[in-house]
């Protein structure tokens, strides 16, 4: 299985465009050999690009070589599909340009003949918000994921999502005297989420934002959970040399947004924050704990 997983690993980075940083693929095959797969590759700077997206912006050759490395794609699909010791109908692959080590999952939901892409849309609709037509799924499919979460990978609608469905509870932490200062802050939140956003993996729970900060200087940390109980599995902090240039980016552009909160606090003369830890979760919910305050002045930089 191996032999194949790598060698769809392989086709799928000769696919990728200049600049990428993760690529998430999905695959089915069935019994009688019937076969698909697309993927979504998300970008340095945490956009999402689609597979028809994709084709649409690459020149005339890289359109080719795209769709021969697909078709390639679904031939080694199709050789794992039956090399399994296990049966399964659908799974996906990670990559990621930190180490190109292929994360597989395997699945063996069933399907039916008419609508045997839904596994393929029910990923896409969960992990990017896209959602396709009502027929073609079974009723019961479609409403349940009407129910369930939207895009947890999806950044281009960050701005539009209802990010926080607890606004209130945050402008009670923060003890607000101004309702006009809630706007401003809200806007705020939305940016700090949309950055955690780029940080996150395929699968994760929540995120939590450690800000600190003293006379002389602030440092935020970022720790990704996968579940509630489990500890962190991914940490990110500043001027981490042994991590891509793009994670201290978004770690100094997450710093900068705190700060940057800390004087809407002062320009409606509320005494701002001088610490808090931020919480994001995979259903786009913000939360805060551990706020804590200090009279003091923002260093200058």
């Amino acid at each position: 299985m191996d032999i194949y997983i790598n060698k769809i690993r392989d086709i799928l980075i000769d696919c990728m465009p200049i600049h990428w940083y993760k690529c998430y693929l999905f695959f089915e095959c069935t019994e009688s050999g019937m076969s698909s797969a697309c993927y979504y590759v998300k970008t340095p700077a945490g956009s999402i690009i689609s597979y028809g997206d994709l084709l649409y912006n690459c020149s005339d050759e890289k359109v080719k070589s795209i769709k021969a490395g697909t078709s390639e794609i679904l031939t080694y699909v199709r050789l794992l599909h039956e090399a399994s010791t296990e049966q399964w109908t659908w799974g996906t692959m990670y990559i990621s340009r930190d180490d190109y080590e292929p994360h597989c999952e395997f699945h063996n939901d069933p399907v039916t003949d008419d609508c045997w892409l839904q596994n393929r849309y029910k990923w896409v609709y969960k992990n990017f918000g896209v959602l396709e037509n009502e027929d073609e799924f079974d009723p019961d499919v479609y409403k349940e994921m009407l129910k369930g979460p939207r895009g947890v990978l999806l950044l281009e609608d960050m701005e539009s999502r209802v990010l926080a469905k607890n606004y209130t509870a945050i402008d009670k932490a923060f003890k607000l005297k101004h309702k006009s200062l809630e706007s401003e802050l809200e806007k705020h939140y939305n940016k700090v989420a949309k950055s955690i956003y780029k940080l996150t993996p395929l699968n994760w729970h929540r995120a939590k934002l450690h800000f600190d900060m003293n006379v002389n200087n602030s440092s935020v940390e970022l720790l990704v959970y996968k579940t509630e109980d489990d500890s962190y599995i991914t940490k990110y902090v500043e001027n981490n040399d042994e991590e891509p240039a793009i994670i201290s980016e978004v770690m100094y552009n997450l710093k900068n947004e705190i700060l940057s909160m800390i004087e809407t606090f002062k320009f409606y003369n509320q005494n701002p924050f001088s610490g808090l830890i931020f919480i994001l979760t995979a259903n786009g919910e913000v939360s805060l704990e551990s706020v804590s305050y200090t009279h003091l002045t923002l260093p200058t930089t």
